[in-house]
């Protein structure tokens, strides 16, 4: 029965995440010290966000430890949103989070709907043709299963002709088509991707064996492994190691420069960690906020 409330729990979450389509109000539960307004880098900022002193934020679906919302549906909490938090103050602007599905963030910024978007997109070149990324943390994808077929897959060569659910617009579609290719090539069957609006579904497809694993980034498949009391399981080893990004249009080259100059000194005075560490992230600290730092 515990099982079956957290999980409904976490659908609820999702469908508040999903729906949400605005500013949700909410504030984020950060244990890092405030920061204080860094004027040079506040003069960087495009007039009209001066001018407001607001910084619209794009946020994707559900995506713990990494970005979800608290038990009250409203409050979005996680490493994200502190970190944009923290990036905010440094600017001296409030931070307005908005959420949207996940596959929209790149036009919702390129047609200036949002200043900015952050949810575990990995900094890729293909990405780049109207965003540019500035990279705040390094990371994996994985794979994760019911604990019960932990011996029986361990890589993506284990997924022919299994059911994997992966979230709607993430790398880790094309990684199961690609899979799915290099199966059929080999005689063997296709993989059977099970496609959703974020990882709520995922999860639940997963825990209910309507999907035989779910592919997505490591940080949000430990944390779904470590909150299912033993019944799923991370397996295999990580593959690809990328950065993920903050988004912002390629035009916005001053707002570029505020943000990597603002993260850079989160960097420099702890801040950086203690956000890290407070969501068992240190693992994936970079040393510096690179732009478009991914492979080329």
């Amino acid at each position: 029965m515990a099982v079956r409330r957290a999980l409904m729990s976490l659908v609820l979450v999702g469908l508040a995440a999903t729906t949400a389509c605005g500013p949700t109000g909410g504030e984020s539960k950060s244990t890092a010290p405030k920061q204080k307004v860094d004027q040079r880098l506040h003069d960087l900022l495009p007039p009209k966000i001066r001018k407001s002193g607001k910084l619209a934020v794009a946020q994707g679906n559900n995506y713990p430890p990494l970005v979800f919302l608290d038990s009250d549906n409203k409050t979005v909490i996680g490493m994200e949103p502190d970190l944009m938090k923290a990036i905010g103050e440094m600017l001296g602007v409030k931070v307005e989070f908005s959420q949207t599905s996940f596959d929209s963030l790149i036009a919702g910024v390129h047609a200036h709907r949002y200043d900015l978007a952050i949810q575990a997109m990995l900094d890729k070149p293909e990405r780049r043709e109207h965003i540019t990324f500035v990279d705040y943390f390094k990371t994996s994808s994985s794979i994760l299963v019911q604990a019960q077929d932990a011996t029986k897959i361990g890589s993506l060569g284990d997924l022919c002709g299994k059911s994997v659910a992966v979230e709607q617009g993430t790398a880790q579609v094309d990684d199961a088509k690609a899979q799915s290719d290099t199966c059929q090539k080999a005689g063997k069957p296709a993989v059977k991707p099970l496609v959703f609006p974020d990882t709520v579904g995922c999860i639940q497809a997963l825990s209910t064996s309507r999907a035989d694993a779910f592919v997505g980034g490591t940080p949000t498949v430990v944390y779904h492994a470590g909150k299912s009391a033993g019944k799923l399981k991370k397996v295999g080893e990580p593959y690809r190691y990328l950065p993920y990004g903050i988004l912002v249009d390629k035009e916005d080259t001053s707002l570029v420069k505020a943000v990597q100059g603002a993260l850079s000194e989160l960097m420099r005075n702890g801040t950086y960690r203690k956000i890290l560490q407070a969501w068992k992230l240190s693992s994936g600290a970079l040393d510096r906020a690179t732009v478009n730092g991914g492979a080329s």
